[in-house]
C-alpha cells in the first residue's frame, strides 16, 4: 500500500512540473534505457584469443565478428552426425577461403572453441580420419 501511495505522489509531482522539466526527465529516461540496451557486451576472452591466433597464423578472415561466428559454428558442425574435420574445412572453404586457409582457420577454431574435441583428439578418438590397419582405438 505504501508503494502505491509513493507512486501516486511521484506521478502528482511529475504532472505539476513545467513542460520543459517533464520533457527533460523523459529524454533522460529514454537515453538511459537506450544506453543500457546498447551497451556492448564484454568480449569473450576466447574470441579475442581466436582473432589473435588467426592474425598470428596469417589467416585472412575479413570482419572479426563474422570470423568469430564462423569459428563458433565449427564445434556444432563436428558434433553433427557425419560431421568431421574435412566437412568443417569444406564449409569454411565455401565461404571464400582457400583450402589451406580454411584448414588453418578450422584448426584454430577447434583449438579455441572446442575443448571437448581437443580432449577427444588427445585421447586418440579422432572423427573423420581413415581407419589405419593395425592401430586400435581410432
Amino acid at each position: 500500500m505504501k508503494a502505491l501511495a509513493r507512486t501516486r505522489h511521484w506521478i502528482w509531482l511529475f504532472r505539476h512540473q513545467p513542460l520543459t522539466i517533464r520533457l527533460l526527465a523523459v529524454a533522460a529516461g529514454l537515453l538511459t534505457a537506450v544506453a543500457a540496451f546498447a551497451a556492448p557486451a564484454e568480449a569473450d576472452p576466447a574470441d579475442d584469443n581466436f582473432i589473435d591466433a588467426l592474425n598470428h597464423a596469417g589467416v585472412e578472415f575479413g570482419e572479426p565478428g563474422n570470423a568469430m561466428a564462423v569459428g563458433q559454428s565449427i564445434c556444432p558442425m563436428l558434433a553433427q552426425p557425419g560431421g568431421n574435420f574435412a566437412v568443417a574445412v569444406a564449409r569454411v572453404s565455401h565461404r571464400g577461403m582457400s583450402p589451406q586457409m580454411a584448414q588453418m582457420f578450422t584448426t584454430i577454431a577447434i583449438q579455441m572453441y572446442c575443448p571437448e574435441e581437443m580432449a577427444n583428439i588427445a585421447s586418440g578418438n579422432v572423427h573423420g580420419l581413415p581407419q589405419i590397419p593395425g592401430v586400435p582405438g581410432i
